[in-house]
């Protein structure tokens, strides 16, 4: 191969591209390299399960103890076109207040928001961190019985859904919130190569995973959907914008 044709595929791949020869289509010895199989069978992209099961299909393992992920240790390259969606939404209805659930380091929070309000909520630990890094700005512990007396015009909860043990609370309490917008995101399960169509997720940190038909027909219990797309395919996120029900 030309050292141009390895340039170009190398700047594919850091772009979250697959590069495939018809000579490496076949599955090789070593297992990094097998593309066939990775992926659910096509008919599986429409099925979606139950309600009680947050609508992801039959026989799918959720995680049952997970792993506590230190999001103060990340270098903000995660959910940026999330949150950038989310300034544009925030600019386009000339909202005024953010509410970000599982703000994180809230590098992505304080970046694009920092000219506003906001509210970040996380766990007790990040918060402590949080607090020394933003003292002015207001930080919360998870609470889902506090109610805010201001109006919350805008809520995110960026890749945060998947490490809940139990949504239904979550979405409720948003819901009880009566924000103007909600914008969720979390992983398309048929778009991650790691094989956990069946679960439980790859990431010991994820409790579940939704494809995108079963996320879209998860959320539709609790809000109406607006919009619904691929944020970021090399990242598998897919993201949605809804209100509450009028």
């Amino acid at each position: 191969m030309s050292k141009v044709k390895t340039s170009v595929h190398r700047i594919l791949r850091h772009l979250g591209f697959d590069v495939v020869s018809l000579a490496s289509a076949r599955p090789s010895v070593h297992g990094s390299d097998i593309i066939l199989g990775s992926f659910p069978p096509f008919e599986h992209y429409y099925v979606i399960g139950p309600k009680e099961n947050y609508f992801i299909h039959e026989g799918y393992q959720h995680r049952r103890t997970t792993t506590y992920y230190d999001a103060t240790a990340e270098d903000g390259v995660w959910q940026l076109e999330v949150y950038k969606y989310a300034r544009e939404v925030f600019d386009k209805y000339r909202l005024r207040t953010v509410c970000d659930f599982g703000c994180g380091n809230g590098r992505n929070l304080v970046t694009y928001f920092g000219d506003t309000p906001t509210i970040g909520i996380d766990i007790p630990e990040t918060c402590k961190y949080l607090r020394r890094k933003w003292p002015k700005r207001r930080w919360m512990e998870v609470d889902f019985e506090t109610t805010f007396k201001q109006k919350i015009d805008l809520v995110i909860v960026a890749d945060v859904i998947e490490h809940v043990d139990h949504p239904n609370e979550l979405l409720a309490y948003i819901g009880k919130l009566q924000p103007s917008y909600i914008i969720l995101s979390t992983p398309d399960r048929n778009l991650i190569r790691n094989g956990t169509y069946n679960g439980p997720p790859g990431n010991p940190a994820h409790i579940r995973e939704w494809s995108f038909v079963e996320f879209h027909a998860y959320v539709s219990q609790f809000f109406y959907i607006k919009e619904h797309f691929i944020s970021c395919a090399a990242q598998a996120t897919q993201c949605v914008l809804c209100v509450p029900p009028q």
